[in-house]
């Protein structure tokens, strides 16, 4: 065999293993992806003026993840929150992550975990769709992301306790 052959020989086996590289870390992404369900996604609307609102939604994952991170086109800043009462006191506490326990829905709403949108580039109106993306992280250290667009609604459209002006901000970064 000439020096030429081995060399070729070489860089198709080297382009075999990195296209089945390549095809098993898309078919885990895929995978990944489609085992995440979101429902109800919406954001509370903002009064003029207002740069800070909150976003809910149920999420549920077939396998143990973790959500890692949030991005949205109408805030430059978006952190997981959680609420709880504390000496009547309902205070809320920013989460570096949430961990997702394989078939568990775990329902972000007033009073509990959602998500803080900071610094909104403009108010949010009633009916308007703000785009998220949710990054997640599966055992394996592998991130994924999952699109959402959630509604937002305002304050004659939400059911339940979802004003946000009645409760201390006690922020662990």
């Amino acid at each position: 065999m000439t020096q030429l052959h081995l060399i070729r020989n070489h860089i198709q086996r080297n382009l075999r293993y990195g296209l089945a590289l390549i095809l098993t870390a898309t078919a885990t992404l895929s995978y990944a992806q489609e085992s995440i369900s979101i429902h109800n996604p919406w954001v509370k609307a903002t009064y003029p003026g207002q740069s800070v609102s909150a976003g809910y939604m149920t999420i549920t994952s077939a396998n143990d993840v973790t959500l890692v991170k949030i991005e949205s086109d109408v805030s430059d800043s978006v952190e997981i929150h959680s609420m709880k009462m504390e000496n009547n006191v309902m205070k809320m506490r920013m989460l570096t992550s949430l961990p997702l326990t394989a078939g568990k829905p775990y329902k972000l709403e007033p009073a509990g975990y959602h998500f803080m949108l900071f610094d909104l580039k403009k108010p949010l109106a009633d009916t308007q769709t703000v785009n998220f993306e949710l990054t997640f992280k599966n055992k394996q250290n592998v991130e994924f992301k999952q699109s959402v667009k959630a509604m937002v609604k305002s304050a004659e459209n939400i059911s339940g306790p979802a004003n946000h002006d009645n409760h201390e901000h006690h922020h662990s970064h």
